[in-house]
């Protein structure tokens, strides 16, 4: 047969190549006005098809992490959020943070920039290749609180083993379940055995967190597996929700007009 005569486009199927098929006449044209090498010729159709499925790979993850809004780490305002110095997160922006197993619990009141720090370090795991998961901490302990009653906690618990990162948001925001401090630990404790990485956001002092999740042993012991190999950082500052609200002055100030003449 001669070359001539191939159908490239239906190799090009066969072997589950669709960008280099939709960008051949394109690229030939302009290897024809560039003079392009044969290898150059090569290297870009075979670069755009790993993009492409790279764009893709991080699409499907991304939805399968259920983030409830996406952002990244170059969005966050390091200005604004002085308490954070930009090379405390280092380690979580690499791949090591996940084959090292780091994990991380932002703390701080409403509005300081967890729950966005959160979802841009589990962003990134995704970009360098891994799945990611988010979860509030409520939404969590009920699902693994109603698989207990079921008799399906050892399913439900591998599903949240699972993902290379696990972000656990809001942990004592809500009123948790009873056996709060019994589902979660049984998660905690898989994959910290694992080395997955867990990131949480709390607006609790780490010392209240056996209030939180009505069982102080188990949360002591959850923590000391969480920080034996992570860290805590704590966020402070003014919430970058109500930045331009003076709350002082909408809080009965006496001079704040009545009404009255």
């Amino acid at each position: 047969m001669k070359p001539s005569e191939i159908d490239v486009y239906k190799l090009l199927k066969r072997l589950h190549l669709p960008t280099v098929a939709r960008l051949l006449t394109e690229l030939e044209v302009r290897a024809a006005k560039e003079s392009m090498s044969h290898r150059d010729f090569v290297a870009i159709l075979m670069a755009e098809e790993i993009a492409h499925r790279n764009e893709t790979r991080i699409g499907k993850a991304v939805r399968h992490a259920h983030f409830p809004f996406l952002k990244s780490y170059e969005e966050f305002d390091f200005v604004f959020q002085s308490s954070l110095k930009r090379h405390a997160l280092g380690p979580y922006l690499g791949p090591e943070f996940i084959t090292e197993g780091r994990n991380l619990i932002l703390g701080g009141k409403p509005g300081r920039g967890k729950t966005h720090l959160a979802i841009a370090l589990a962003y990134r795991a995704i970009q360098n290749g891994f799945e990611a998961r988010f979860v509030t901490a409520s939404d969590l302990i009920d699902d693994l609180s109603a698989a207990s009653r079921d008799g399906r906690l050892r399913e439900a618990t591998a599903e949240y083993v699972a993902p290379h990162v696990l972000v656990i948001d809001e942990v004592g925001y809500l009123h948790h379940a009873d056996d709060a401090a019994n589902v979660l630990y049984g998660v905690i404790d898989h994959r910290c055995q694992k080395r997955r990485p867990i990131v949480f956001t709390t607006n609790k002092e780490l010392n209240k967190w056996g209030w939180v999740l009505h069982d102080n042993e188990l949360a002591e012991a959850l923590l000391d597996r969480v920080l034996e190999r992570g860290v805590h950082i704590k966020l402070t500052g003014k919430s970058y929700r109500t930045r331009d609200i003076d709350l002082e002055m909408t809080d009965g100030d006496p001079e704040t007009p009545s009404g009255k003449p």
